[in-house]
């Protein structure tokens, strides 16, 4: 961004300034505090939340309850403050003997653990390198939220009727036949004018397109054209030798620490307390993960250097005229130049949606890229692939295309439109005829207009989102949904139209075969187990969204002051 390349123009001028004049004026810490004081990193219900609020809070939890988690723990604190904050809000409160008792849980030893208080204080300072107010303030907080939790959840019933009508929507399964009538087959009988395409653009042109969602658009979303250079791991372990002498020298190094094993056999003598003999595994047996573990660090140290070595030269020349060379750089460093090409449409352009192809292992790429100004290079970044820096070359805004530039792309939207319109036609008069009749007269009917078509007669199948295993059940696919959303509705013997207008549009005539209805007393025999279950499923749900609802309360990175 613009700030961080003038930043990097005149760091070194910049630092050299600051220090001398916080050391003469004000000295370094005092000035540091009152000249640049700390920002928010957001706020929760309103409030603003300061980093040294959230860097307290972020450390205990992590100390005690995100030790091993996967996730960021960035995010997950974030969710916990906005429970336990909610919960204080709402006057939810925890008292002091229900505070004695869950920290009495954690440590479910000896209770005379607990009256050597020094030596609490110690065990806490161990274990999780907290004081005792910073551990009771912490579980405090995680009551508050588990406390809001379990008021929420008990909050939410599942009645006996309840229960009993979504057992017959689950296990209700239903027969169907039914013929299909696609909008690409009456392209060829379709007729535009000039007037009806202008017409068509005029009223779709301010609509981003999604032919998945059935919606027509011709507006382009912010596009950008980028490059990259990469130090690529594959390209480098080719340059790697590891040697026997390397790879012996590292189970020397490391062997007691990597390759120790445990003897089965039983130190002599009747002594329990003696351990068992050690010994290590041979070398050839560790050889192939030495040199795997030995080629992953050489490869890391290289692209490190590589690519460090191209930043420093970018950096060298940034408040210099011109922009440098991405190509350049990537001779001089042995690095690949890459100018990705969107495999849509074959230009180099690309939309955020479409950007997240380029490098899959990155999720926060395209917003990277976009948060970025043109022609400032970005610091080095990881990949799967290797290391790389970017940098954008043109950015072109959202805009709505003149109708003469997308004017082929209108009419042939239009026709598959209109084709659709007649598909619905021809289905109608397809249903009109089954009505009277049965579904195979129905599709001999429309013979002359829309060809020979096939009838499928299903399986078992059941409410859409509800699978099955059954030997006799057969599962719809997803592009199939509308013919079993209508078929649930229908008597046994009636028929009815099913519009699928998104993705590829298709019109069915559906027919209801047969209906295998739920007994009663298979519900009766398993009430209970099936009232929890759903009750559990249904607590679920509602706490999900709630939280979700409160996640919108929160602004992570965003203060209003």
């Amino acid at each position: 961004m613009a700030a961080t390349s003038w930043f990097r123009r005149n760091q070194k001028k910049l630092l050299g300034i600051l220090v001398v004049f916080l050391m003469v004026i004000w000295g370094i810490g005092p000035a540091a505090e009152y000249i640049i004081p700390k920002p928010g990193v957001g706020e929760i219900h309103g409030r603003k939340v300061t980093q040294d609020q959230f860097s307290d809070t972020a450390t205990r939890w992590a100390r005690i309850f995100f030790r091993e988690s996967k996730e960021p723990v960035a995010q997950l604190v974030w969710r916990q403050m906005a429970l336990f904050g909610q919960a204080e809000n709402m006057g939810i409160v925890i008292t002091k003997d229900e505070l004695a008792q869950e920290i009495r849980n954690f440590f479910p030893v000896d209770p005379r653990i607990f009256e050597d208080k020094e030596g609490f204080r110690r065990m806490l300072g161990s274990v999780f390198h907290l004081t005792e107010p910073q551990f009771e303030k912490t579980i405090k907080e995680y009551l508050l939220a588990r406390k809001l939790q379990y008021l929420l959840k008990s909050s939410v019933k599942v009645t006996g009727d309840e229960a009993l009508q979504r057992y017959v929507k689950e296990n209700e399964q239903v027969k169907i036949k039914y013929t299909a009538l696609k909008a690409r087959d009456f392209i060829d009988r379709v007729e535009i004018k000039e007037d009806e395409i202008k017409a068509f653009y005029d009223k779709y042109s301010e609509n981003y397109p999604n032919f998945e969602e059935g919606i027509w658009g011709y507006k382009e979303p912010e596009k950008v054209k980028v490059e990259y250079i990469i130090a690529r791991f594959d390209a480098i372990e080719k340059q790697i030798n590891i040697t026997d002498e390397k790879m012996q020298e590292y189970y020397e190094e490391k062997k007691d620490l990597m390759f120790r094993t445990e003897n089965a056999a039983q130190p002599e003598g009747d002594n329990p307390d003696e351990t068992s003999v050690s010994e290590f595994k041979r070398f050839d047996e560790v050889k192939a993960q030495i040199k795997e573990n030995l080629l992953l660090q050489e490869r890391e140290t290289l692209a490190n250097k590589m690519i460090a070595d191209a930043d420093n030269e970018i950096y060298e020349n940034i408040d210099k005229e011109g922009f440098i060379s991405f190509a350049k750089l990537a001779e001089k460093y042995n690095l690949s130049h890459v100018m990705p090409t969107n495999q849509h449409n074959g230009t180099n352009y690309f939309s955020k949606v479409e950007l997240r192809e380029v490098i899959i292992d990155l999720p926060e790429f395209p917003k990277q890229v976009f948060d970025r100004d043109v022609n400032d290079p970005s610091t080095p970044i990881s990949s799967s692939e290797g290391k790389l820096i970017f940098r954008v070359i043109e950015k072109i805004e959202t805009h709505i295309p003149p109708y003469e530039e997308v004017r082929d792309k209108v009419a042939e939207d239009l026709r598959y439109e209109k084709a659709f319109e007649e598909a619905e036609k021809v289905a109608g008069k397809c249903l009109e005829k089954t009505n009277q009749t049965s579904l195979e007269e129905g599709v001999k009917s429309i013979d002359d207009d829309a060809g020979t078509l096939a009838i499928i007669e299903t399986k078992y199948v059941s409410r859409p989102g509800i699978s099955r295993t059954d030997d006799d059940t057969e599962i719809l696919g997803s592009d199939r949904v509308k013919i079993t959303e209508a078929a649930f509705g229908l008597k046994v013997g009636e028929s009815t139209i099913a519009a699928e207008n998104r993705g590829e549009k298709t019109c069915y005539v559906v027919n209801l075969v047969e209906r295998k209805k739920v007994d009663p007393k298979s519900f009766e025999e398993k009430r209970d187990l099936i009232t929890e279950q759903y009750l559990l499923e249904k607590q679920f749900v509602f706490s999900t969204d709630w939280e979700s609802w409160i996640g919108t309360k929160t602004q992570l990175g965003k203060s209003k002051s």
